[in-house]
């Protein structure tokens, strides 16, 4: 009998992942995330959009949110900040990039549901379902990619 050859991979689910990695990508992530929204609203939204009048601007915002263009492009910017925060995380992290990278996308994902659950303004126009089940399926990959492009840009650069 030959004995198993070692895995690469830790064996545990979380084994060899730093918490603070996963947090400062999940943490850039919703940074870049913020920062690229105001801009799409800035490029793609109307004047009323930043309106003094509230429910001037309220309604503005709502058609906006409501445009197939605009809800395009915010689920390829907020998948591209996604990829930013793993890569960033996964760097910091400096090994198991892609374990970290997925895990960041999770983490990603929980800390935007803690913001959903926050009191605040009312909710606005709900996205369609469709757009939301993309975004929800390709988060996790986003997260992954985030971490393989750390680990080539780091090996590349070791080497």
């Amino acid at each position: 009998m030959h004995p198993s050859p070692k895995s690469i991979e830790p064996e545990g689910l979380f084994d060899g992942l730093k918490p603070s990695a996963i947090f400062l990508g999940a943490v850039v992530d919703h940074l870049a995330t913020v920062f690229v929204s105001v801009a799409l609203v800035a490029v793609l939204g109307p004047e009323e959009v930043f309106s003094k009048d509230e429910a001037v601007s309220r309604a503005a915002f709502d058609a906006l949110a409501s445009e197939p263009e605009f809800l395009l492009w915010s689920m390829i910017l907020g998948l591209g900040c996604t990829v930013f925060g793993a890569y960033v995380g996964a760097r910091r992290a400096g090994k198991l990039h892609v374990r970290h990278g997925g895990w960041i996308a999770v983490a990603s994902a929980a800390l935007g549901l803690v913001f959903m659950l926050l009191p605040g303004e009312g909710p606005g126009p709900a996205p369609p379902v469709w757009f939301e089940a993309i975004g929800w399926a390709l988060l996790l990959p986003a997260g992954l990619l985030g971490g393989a492009l750390s680990r080539s840009l780091h090996s590349a650069h070791v080497a």
